[in-house]
């Protein structure tokens, strides 16, 4: 966790506050069926709080808001400003990581952290899985509930 929150303070010294980043990568990672409903339960969020930030973001031109097809729903998308910040979010993160490692860490200790890494990596994707499989039974239960 304290690694989490340096990777953060690193990146926010120059970019948006750490909930629009959050949230720019949440949208993302739903590609395209990003819903309120769907990114305050990936986030964490209240409606209210949610739509404070995407008031925020809207206005800086970060993401926009489609209605659906039927108008009953509300996309969320990024727009190319908003995929822009995020990647030099990454990269600015990625650079300090890569500095730290190279600099502090032994190559026994890289080699050690690779490894640790692709076990981490396994897990992350493992809950993601999970984590759209929910996203989607959640969808098809409110699509049900709206079609009777």
């Amino acid at each position: 966790m304290a690694l989490v929150r340096c990777l953060r303070r690193e990146a926010a010294a120059q970019d948006a506050p750490p909930s629009h980043t959050s949230l720019l990568g949440a949208i993302e990672r739903f590609h395209g069926d990003a819903t309120p409903s769907i990114l305050c339960e990936a986030e964490g969020l209240s409606e209210v709080d949610l739509n404070v930030l995407l008031n925020r973001m809207e206005d800086e031109g970060l993401v926009l808001r489609e209605a659906d097809r039927d108008a009953c729903r509300t996309r969320i998308g990024l727009t190319e400003r908003g995929r822009k910040a995020l990647q030099a979010n990454r990269l600015r993160r990625d650079q300090w990581l890569a500095d730290m490692i190279r600099t502090r860490l032994s190559a026994r200790e890289r080699w050690d952290l690779l490894k640790a890494g692709e076990l981490m990596e396994r897990l992350a994707l493992a809950a993601e899985q999970d984590s759209h499989e929910a996203g989607s039974l959640l969808r098809r239960l409110a699509f049900a509930a709206d079609g009777s």
